[in-house]
This record gives structure tokens, C-alpha cells and sequence, in this order.
């Protein structure tokens, strides 16, 4: 393996670390918090983590796809397994488009919350509801 690539991979790794322990700690932080607005903040906070997570992942992928990096690529693939399909790199964008969605959901609900339609508020409950599970999984951990 390229020792630069090998370093850019691990330096990226560490910043999945780092954003995995700030939504460790938000967790607890949600799952104390009973003021629905406060809430709502929170799952924002939690859901642009997930979202900066997937971005640096793609660009992990990106790199080691374009350098035939076999086992990063295979790391990669061992984490989006949960994702039907073969190719890596829409497996990684999809996440991103689901977190992009949920996040424009809740931005939407946190400054307009009497404009949100049926469909809107039905969204952000399941929102909510995903990260409540996420948020008992890592305080868990």
C-alpha cells in the first residue's frame, strides 16, 4: 500500500473516530432531553456528524478506488454491506442523499414548524425515532 495513501486513510479513519465519540456524547444529550425544539437541535447535531462521517468515508473510497487499493476498498465495502448493490461509491452517495433529506427535514421543522405538511411531520417522527435508536445504541456502547 502507498504510504501517502496509507496515511491519508488513517487520518481519515481518525476523524470518523472523532465524530463518532462527539455522537456518543450527543447521545446521552438526546436521550435526556425531553424539550421536542431542544431535541430537534440535537438529532440535527447528530444527523450532520452521520453526514460528515459518510462524506469522508466517500472520500476515502474515492481514493483508494482511484489508487486499486484492494483491502481499504474491502473496508470500506464491510461497513455499507447493510446497503443492496454492487457499486461502493453510490452506496456511500445514497447514505449522504438519506442524511441531506433528513437533515433539510429537520431544518424545516425546527424554523417552521406549523408550514410542515402531513408527510413532513410523519418524516420527522420517523426521523426522530431512527436517531432515538442510534442514540440508545451508543450510550449503550
Amino acid at each position: 500500500m502507498n504510504e501517502l495513501l496509507k496515511t491519508l486513510y488513517k487520518d481519515i479513519l481518525q476523524q470518523v473516530m472523532v465524530l463518532e465519540s462527539c455522537k456518543k456524547e450527543l447521545s446521552i444529550q438526546i436521550l435526556l432531553t425531553r424539550d421536542l425544539t431542544g431535541r430537534l437541535d440535537l438529532i440535527l447535531r447528530f444527523l450532520g456528524y452521520d453526514l460528515d462521517k459518510h462524506e469522508l468515508l466517500e472520500h476515502a473510497a474515492v481514493l483508494a478506488i482511484s489508487n486499486q487499493e484492494e483491502s481499504i476498498v474491502e473496508d470500506l465495502e464491510k461497513l455499507y454491506a447493510y446497503i443492496e448493490g454492487n457499486d461502493l461509491i453510490q452506496k456511500i452517495r445514497d447514505e449522504i442523499k438519506f442524511m441531506q433529506r433528513f437533515i433539510k427535514t429537520i431544518n424545516k421543522a425546527i424554523k417552521h414548524p406549523n408550514l410542515r405538511t402531513f408527510y413532513e411531520r410523519r418524516m420527522v417522527q420517523e426521523i426522530s425515532k431512527y436517531v432515538l435508536e442510534q442514540a440508545r445504541l451508543y450510550s449503550a456502547i
